[in-house]
């Protein structure tokens, strides 16, 4: 049973990697689980009067599919692998995230990569 008192997580890791990406790893290893977001800074904020729903539109767009992925076939990936995804965009962030078993973490970042470097309009 649970004595109340709090129990921290490990001090997160922060960093920048070569390409300007900034990278913010929290382990957590209570559960086999990840938490793999790509979050950008943009949003509705960004966008100009009368031209609103750009962000969201775009955020939409980028489950269009790859070569690698076709239409249709990201989210249903992550589901197979045991995981769930989604995105949103707030007024200064568009993010996309999976949940999956840690054992599949290096897979859906690829897929997260190839997404956002190859996608099909």
């Amino acid at each position: 049973m649970a004595d109340g008192r709090f129990s921290p997580l490990p001090e997160p890791f922060m960093g920048r990697l070569s390409n300007g990406m900034d990278v913010l790893v929290v382990p957590d290893r209570r559960a086999p689980v990840a938490y793999h977001g790509v979050y950008y800074r943009v949003g509705a904020a960004d966008e100009d009067a009368g031209k609103t729903g750009l962000a969201h539109f775009l955020e939409h767009l980028m489950f269009k599919g790859t070569e690698q992925f076709p239409e249709a076939q990201f989210s249903p990936r992550v589901a197979k692998l045991g995981g769930k995804d989604n995105a949103f965009t707030s007024a200064d962030i568009t993010a996309y995230y999976q949940r999956v078993p840690i054992s599949v973490l290096e897979e859906v970042m690829a897929m997260e990569a190839d997404r956002m470097t190859n996608l099909r309009l």
